[in-house]
């Protein structure tokens, strides 16, 4: 059964690719796997279509998931990690980071399914993040935030609006630099050696707070404490899908305005989240200072906020675009690869969705 099921994830990376199957959503968890699955047996891959980007190497996915990362930066903290990677894949090999949307979630490294299966197939190792639940005022004493800006009603609003943002923000980027820290351990447990110069990170909706964060965004925390930052030079290459926008969780105008470092926006017409339109979703990419920084726009209504998860919700068509693009982003920056630069750099992907989506860059 372990050598079918891990087939069977291979088989669906090809057909999510080749022509969009579903995927799960930001609050579906997959179930559990075993520690450590047998190679899958490698699957052809479907013919490319016209000017679709495809990775050089197909690789069949092996998952590990039985690891606990703890950080003795913040008394200890606990959190488990899953690890999807490619099977006789040479090494060292790229790594992603990869952050959950959504609420805290000790089950949010089984989220985000699809997006591992696309980059691990790909060649990458990734690393899905469980960012656990703790106090909403975690972050109060190591902020100096003051008690009045700590009571439990002022973690129901935005900063925006005269309240406090909560401790899983501060969290979530400490998380990832956390699994960072560990990595020579997770090696060991894993079995597998990670090329320290190519780390990427990526994440949806809400992890991508904790992922532009890394990048070097700069966060309101409260009404008297402003200037968060959370940047970790380690991290190279940056992956957001549906971010936040001016105004929602700690971020302004200016938040974005230190980001050198590659980055790529993915988004759409029907981005919507209760609260945020899908226009505030473009903020980061407009303000962002210029220099290989991308946006994937799906100018679709039926491009929602879970589809950029790659999850069951939204058309099943617009999801390869989405997915290609992510690795065709990430085989650009960390891989160096000059066909990849050269696809996001073009107008293939508009070709190839008949103009339903665009990537544009600064």
């Amino acid at each position: 059964m372990k050598i079918f099921r891990l087939f069977y994830i291979a088989t669906i990376f090809t057909l999510l690719v080749a022509c969009g199957a579903g995927g799960r959503g930001d609050d579906r968890p997959t179930r559990k796997p075993t520690a450590e699955g047998p190679t899958a047996a490698p699957t052809a891959a479907p013919t490319p279509a016209p000017n679709e980007y495809r990775a050089p190497n197909i690789y069949p996915i092996k998952v590990f998931d039985n690891y606990t990362v703890t950080d003795p930066k913040r008394n200890n903290r606990k959190f488990p990690i899953l690890i999807r990677y490619p099977a006789n894949a040479p090494g060292p090999l790229p790594l992603v980071v990869w952050s959950h949307g959504g609420d805290a979630n000790s089950n949010g490294h089984h989220l985000n399914e699809r997006w591992g299966i696309t980059l691990a197939s790909a060649g990458y190792v990734v690393i899905h993040i469980a960012h656990v639940d703790d106090k909403f005022d975690t972050h109060c004493a190591p902020l100096k935030i003051p008690a009045s800006e700590c009571e439990p009603a002022d973690f129901r609003g935005e900063v925006s609006k005269g309240g406090t943002l909560s401790g899983l923000f501060y969290n979530r980027p400490r998380d990832s630099i956390a699994v960072l820290d560990d990595l020579d351990n997770i090696e060991r447990a894993a079995n597998l050696k990670f090329d320290r110069a190519r780390i990427g990170a990526g994440g949806h909706s809400a992890g991508t707070n904790g992922v532009l964060s890394l990048a070097g965004a700069v966060l309101d925390v409260s009404p008297s404490v402003h200037n968060l930052t959370s940047a970790d030079p380690r991290f190279k290459v940056f992956l957001v899908n549906s971010p936040q926008g001016v105004g929602y969780l700690g971020m302004t105008q200016n938040s974005w305005d230190k980001i050198t470092a590659p980055v790529m926006v993915a988004t759409g017409a029907g981005d919507t989240t209760p609260g945020e339109q899908a226009k505030d979703r473009l903020d980061p990419y407009k303000y962002m200072p210029a220099g290989d920084k991308y946006l994937l726009y799906i100018d679709s209504t039926n491009a929602s906020h879970g589809t950029f998860a790659l999850g069951d919700d939204g058309d099943a068509s617009l999801k390869p675009y989405i997915a290609s693009s992510g690795a065709a982003f990430f085989d650009a920056y960390l891989r160096g690869l000059p066909e990849a630069k050269a696809w996001i750099n073009s107008d293939k992907v508009s070709l190839w969705s008949k103009g339903v989506a665009k990537i544009t860059a600064k």
